[in-house]
């Protein structure tokens, strides 16, 4: 902690781009023996932790903006930033943005704006004592570790002007004297200034004692739990680089960010397309979801599971039910069925399939339809099943199956 804190002294004071003189060098013009700040100034420069202007000033009074205080956090926390997969929060910090990196990965300990929908940082505001308050309980872990009394703020006269939801942290701040106010004001909106900063982060790294130090025990390392299976899939490509195109029955493919199957020979009555997964994972808890959309007509399309060897377990809608039957032979247009629930077909129609060992159930547009406990488990191939009824008239009916996905349940 010490480290970070020392490293947040350090960006705060090098903020500006003007070359600075030798940190011993802590005699400042600007900063005279009868400055409120001098000793934190001056301890912190003899030790090496801050510096001045090359003019030998230190200009104390200078403010920090929004933005450079998102770095300052950055490089107090310590954080390794991994630009590949990070997405704009506010408004007014595109990617474009200079601190965008530095705003959106110091947003743990930062404050922002709500208006709506809408959330803003304000970046070229300067940031107010209030705002290094938050940062500073943030960072220590104070939140965690104390319980906020307000009744700290209500020794303050300006206490309505501390923003409603940074109260706790102010509070925080106080009673555990990370900061104080003067002449019975806390002034939460006042800009942060460079020897404010050096006499509050003095107050954290240099004048605090680790008076609650103990000896611990760490746990013993856990093995790292796997990740649960989630795979899905909205056909807006054509590859369909997520199926076993060359174990599927039937030749299938991808209109109009839609998937379907056909086939010329005369002989298949069942199109199955096998998903792409790790079978040897042994999962016997999931979900499998598809939307299937008719385009003239009756259905007859949905999911299977439980594949192995050419059989299978299918799920498929009608004009009047669903159906949950076993297929034993592609090639022979008969289905034994095992259950079924009456329904109305609609254009489009959202079929999920939660498989938990040998219980199964249906459901159909968010809502439980029927279920069966005597499904037992032989195979592991899954994935999506339309019978030959159903594109028969391709083009003119068709029906197409999207929106696929496939969660391991935990």
């Amino acid at each position: 902690m010490k480290r970070a804190l020392a490293i947040f002294l350090s960006v705060m004071m090098f903020l500006t781009v003007v070359p600075f003189v030798s940190a011993a060098n802590s005699s400042f013009s600007d900063v005279p023996r009868s400055h409120w700040a001098y000793k934190e100034i001056t301890e912190m420069a003899e030790k090496g932790i801050i510096a001045g202007y090359d003019n030998r000033t230190f200009r104390p009074n200078n403010q920090v903006t929004r933005a450079e205080f998102a770095k300052i956090m950055i490089a107090a926390a310590d954080v390794d930033m991994d630009k590949r997969s990070i997405t704009q929060t506010f408004k007014d910090v595109p990617k474009s943005h200079w601190a965008f990196y530095y705003v959106e990965y110091a947003k743990p300990y930062l404050t922002g704006y709500k208006s709506g929908s809408t959330y803003t940082y304000k970046p070229n505001e300067s940031a107010v004592r209030e705002d290094i308050a938050v940062a500073l309980v943030r960072l220590l872990g104070y939140d965690k570790k104390y319980k906020a009394d307000l009744n700290q703020l209500k020794k303050f006269k300006d206490d309505d002007d501390i923003s409603p939801a940074l109260r706790s942290y102010i509070a925080i701040a106080i009673q555990s004297n990370l900061m104080q106010g003067s002449n019975n004001y806390f002034r939460p909106q006042d800009p942060i200034t460079r020897a404010e900063a050096a006499s509050l982060l003095y107050r954290a790294l240099i004048d605090r004692k680790d008076d609650d130090e103990t000896k611990v025990v760490f746990p013993a390392p856990e093995d790292p739990k796997p990740t649960p299976i989630n795979i899905s899939d909205a056909f807006s490509e054509t590859d369909l680089k997520n199926w076993q195109t060359d174990k599927a029955n039937g030749s299938w493919g991808v209109i109009n960010k839609q998937v379907t199957a056909i086939s010329t020979d005369k002989n298949l009555d069942h199109y199955l397309l096998p998903l792409n997964w790790d079978e040897s994972d042994k999962v016997n808890h999931y979900e499998l979801s598809v939307d299937v959309n008719t385009s003239g007509t009756d259905g007859l399309g949905g999911l299977f599971f439980n594949g192995k060897d050419g059989k299978a377990n299918v799920v498929f809608v009608q004009k009047d039910r669903v159906v949950l039957g076993k297929v034993n032979n592609v090639n022979d247009d008969n289905t034994d069925w095992i259950a079924s629930g009456s329904y109305k077909l609609k254009s489009s129609n959202r079929l999920k399939v939660v498989v938990d060992g040998s219980s199964v159930s249906i459901y159909m547009n968010g809502q439980f339809l029927f279920g069966n406990q005597q499904i037992k488990q032989e195979g592991t191939k899954l994935g999506l099943y339309v019978q030959r009824e159903a594109t028969k008239d391709t083009p003119r009916k068709m029906t197409y199956l999207d929106n696929f996905s496939f969660k391991e349940v935990k």
